[in-house]
């Protein structure tokens, strides 16, 4: 029986080496750090937006007068009559594939009876006939701070019919012309 007992014991403890012998395995590792990575945003933004020059022409049927410039602040507009101003806006695109969207909308008048007269429209942004009120813009080389130029044009469109009397009133009285202007990130790829 000793022989029995020492064979039990010398196969246990050979099963429990077994077992437990993949955990007492040796291998080797090594480990770096990397060298920081420092990855840098693009942006995109709009400067201020100042006043612009406005010039008149008259336009009645085919006949149109020279643009004359003009000072909105004094100047008095009648039916036939077509205001137009070119406003430089100020757009940064910062980054290597970056395009944008200038849209100019929210052209609103405050109230008054004049602006019932009157039609406002986005000529141009960029040279460009805007689509829905909106152009795309792409940056050069990474960076681009550019003035973008928006032509807006008022018209007080002559009818030929409508009797002097009843457009007395509208030469004394003003509108104020209002516009929001809105850069949006577009996909690189549109």
């Amino acid at each position: 029986m000793k022989k029995t007992t020492t064979a039990a014991i010398a196969a246990t403890l050979g099963a429990a080496l077994l077992l437990g012998g993949a955990g007492t395995l040796a291998y080797w590792t090594d480990t770096k750090d990397a060298q920081a990575q420092t990855i840098n945003s693009g942006s995109l933004e709009l400067g201020q937006i100042g006043s612009a020059n406005w010039s008149v022409q008259h336009v009645v049927g085919n006949t149109k007068t020279q643009p004359t410039q003009v000072d909105p602040s004094s100047f008095r507009i009648v039916p036939g009559d077509v205001l137009t101003t070119t406003v430089n806006v100020p757009v940064t695109l910062t980054g290597n594939d970056i395009k944008a969207s200038l849209k100019v909308d929210q052209l609103r008048w405050e109230a008054s009876s004049l602006r019932d007269k009157l039609s406002v429209s986005v000529v141009s942004i960029k040279g460009q006939t805007p689509v829905d009120g909106a152009v795309t813009l792409t940056s050069t080389n990474g960076q681009s701070t550019v003035n973008v130029p928006v032509v807006i044009a008022v018209t007080y469109k002559w009818d030929g019919e409508t009797p002097v009397a009843a457009n007395r009133g509208e030469i004394s009285n003003s509108a104020t012309l209002q516009a929001k202007y809105t850069l949006t990130q577009v996909a690189a790829g549109q």
